[in-house]
């Protein structure tokens, strides 16, 4: 095979390549005009919130003791001020909780 027809060859190859990156251009372009970047990534926010939402129901109904566990421990969490000032009052000495000390 000469230069010559090797060259064309790769030449036709090369142009055939450049038509597909140019349809795959237009077509980019015409679906961004039609529905933008921002809505995408709206619609693709939204899809993804969804299926998380989904995947955490499944597994809550599936692992009901863990998910009241959870949500006793962050109650805990949240009143461990109050809950800290109830115990150490409930279980105060004598002396720190108001009896008068004996005189002598």
């Amino acid at each position: 095979m000469s230069d010559l027809t090797r060259l064309t060859e790769y030449r036709a190859l090369r142009d055939a390549a450049w038509a597909m990156v140019q349809a795959d251009i237009d077509t980019l372009k015409t679906e961004l005009s039609a529905h933008g970047i921002g809505a995408r990534l709206k619609d693709k926010a939204a899809e993804e919130a969804q299926e998380a939402w989904d995947t955490a129901r499944d597994v809550a109904s599936e692992h009901k003791g863990v998910v009241a566990g959870t949500i006793l421990a962050l109650v805990a969490w949240l009143l461990r001020g109050p809950i800290g000032s109830a115990l150490s009052s409930l279980f105060a000495d004598e002396d720190e909780g108001g009896a008068e000390p004996a005189d002598d």
